[in-house]
């Protein structure tokens, strides 16, 4: 009888805590969104404010792992020069029909469309993440592939830094 119970105790433990990772969760936490063409991969971070979510550039790293500081040379007003690492380029995301919806996202890779902002949408399979962004109609809009960083949870935590 103690053996049953136990094993019921566990099954409900395990259940609660496959309900507390809910869906709207598992958009936060750190993304790898890699650039083949550029040869980089800019670690982002996507977190609450309030019940939108908004995202931040964490690092940028090219194809050694070596870290780089580019600057938003093509953003207008106060962002023109700022460092692209710390930079808050994502915002305002509102979950609906299983997706994050109705924000906006600025496009911080280096060229023309430096500083642009656009409409955008997420959607989260697994330990990868759509981000569909869209100026005027969807249909003519890019669509970018990030991973799942290492070390983060499904919930968007991180694991414990490790001392060295």
């Amino acid at each position: 009888m103690k053996r049953r119970s136990l094993a019921v105790l566990l099954l409900l433990l395990g259940a609660g805590r496959t309900l507390a990772a809910t869906p709207d969760d598992a958009v936060l936490g750190r993304w790898l969104a890699e650039e083949p063409d550029a040869g980089t991969t800019t670690v982002v971070e996507l977190y609450r404010e309030g019940d939108t979510v908004a995202g931040r550039v964490v690092r940028i790293v090219d194809r050694h792992g070596a870290a780089l500081a580019p600057v938003c040379a093509g953003c207008s007003g106060e962002l023109r020069g700022r460092p692209l690492t710390g930079l808050r380029f994502l915002w305002n995301l509102h979950r609906a029909d299983g997706l994050w919806d109705g924000g906006t996202v600025m496009d911080l890779r280096d060229g023309l469309t430096q500083g642009v902002t656009a409409n955008a949408e997420i959607s989260v399979h697994g330990d990868t993440l759509e981000l569909h962004a869209y100026r005027g109609l969807r249909a003519f809009g890019q669509s970018r592939t990030w991973r799942r960083a290492p070390g983060t949870a499904m919930d968007g935590t991180s694991e414990p830094a490790r001392q060295r």
